[in-house]
């Protein structure tokens, strides 16, 4: 009933070849008792029976370890809702707002749907920072009267909520996913669970990346690889002390061009940086393109990391800054070098 794509933007990505094997992951259904509240282990979030008043209908997990939950509420025929529970390879409220609303904006079966007001910045329950985001919209065609999307940050997971309703205006559809997000059973705040800064709304970048239409893949390369890798190893370990948790905090994006229902550029601000980061669907799952640190100031390159929910894939680098679509249509076609395990310690080198 149109209440979201990330698992459907997803699969259509699955379905152009761009992940490797390994990333590949199935869908089970979770078997919970209708009477029964469901907690999701590694975040202690609680899902009620009916929070909001919608019935819980469905749990469902793709993979292994609860990494990508999507859990089903209400009724297809009235108003329904969709809760998607996953550790992106990206912690950025605002990033994955803009990837929920570009679904939204572009999706074909609300028309052209339009903001019934501005995105807001709102404080999650038990929070004290406004570091979620949410916006309801208005479909221009029937059945759809109403749909709206929350983005909301747990440590290092995001919460997405995605609603729609057949008979709810957009004043009352917000009013009914307040209650759902207020319904939930949130976790209470600890010194694991850092809580994410003010969300603002992604901004155009002031000046568009040049790239270059020549860029080419170089051949593999297995120092770049194991550097990639370890890079990547680096980047997903939690913080320990509270200085390197202010460190780690997640950085603020603006967005590099048009995005597409497919994928979106993001860059790092403030600066005019020559690294960016493409955001596939809205599903947690990026490719970053960076200075490759074994290139020379003569000859530049860049390096190319695919990280999933629980594994990054490292790719042969780049002569030159490429364009996304060339770096995703390289990606499909190409092998990775190296790749590593999230919390893991072990750098997997592939043959050649």
């Amino acid at each position: 009933m149109g209440t979201g794509s990330i698992a459907a933007g997803f699969a259509l990505f699955l379905a152009t070849g761009a992940l490797p094997v390994s990333a590949h992951a199935q869908t089970s259904t979770l078997e919970v008792p209708a009477a029964k509240k469901w907690k999701h282990a590694q975040t202690g979030l609680i899902v009620p029976q009916a929070p909001g008043g919608l019935p819980r209908t469905e749990i469902t997990s793709e993979g292994q370890g609860e990494l990508d939950i999507a859990v089903q509420f209400g009724d297809v025929n009235k108003t329904r809702a969709t809760l998607y529970l996953f550790r992106p390879s990206l912690m950025s409220v605002p990033v994955w707002f803009d990837r929920v609303e570009t679904q939204i904006l572009l999706r074909s079966d609300y028309g052209n749907a339009v903001a019934a007001d501005a995105p807001s910045g709102f404080v999650m329950p038990g929070g004290v920072t406004a570091s979620a985001l949410r916006r309801i919209y208005k479909p221009s065609k029937p059945p759809y009267s109403a749909t709206g999307a929350a983005v909301l940050a747990l440590g290092d997971w995001l919460v997405v909520v995605r609603i729609s309703s057949v008979e709810q205006a957009p004043a009352q559809l917000d009013a009914t996913m307040s209650a759902l997000i207020a319904g939930l059973g949130w976790p209470a705040a600890s010194a694991k669970i850092l809580e994410a800064p003010a969300a603002v709304p992604v901004q155009p970048c002031a000046t568009p990346l040049r790239y270059d239409a020549k860029a080419k893949m170089k051949k593999p390369d297995m120092a770049a690889g194991l550097l990639g890798a370890t890079l990547a190893m680096m980047g997903s370990k939690q913080p320990k002390t509270e200085e390197n948790a202010e460190e780690a905090r997640p950085a603020t994006f603006c967005r590099d061009g048009e995005p597409t229902k497919e994928f979106g550029v993001y860059r790092h601000t403030p600066g005019d940086t020559q690294d960016y980061v493409i955001a596939l669907s809205d599903a947690g799952r990026t490719i970053s393109v960076y200075p490759d640190l074994f290139s020379d100031a003569k000859k530049p390159g860049c390096a190319v990391t695919l990280s999933t929910l629980d594994q990054s894939f490292v790719y042969p680098t780049f002569d030159r800054l490429p364009e996304p679509a060339k770096v995703m249509q390289a990606i499909d076609k190409t092998q990775p070098i190296s790749s590593t395990t999230r919390d893991s310690q072990t750098i997997n080198i592939q043959t050649q």
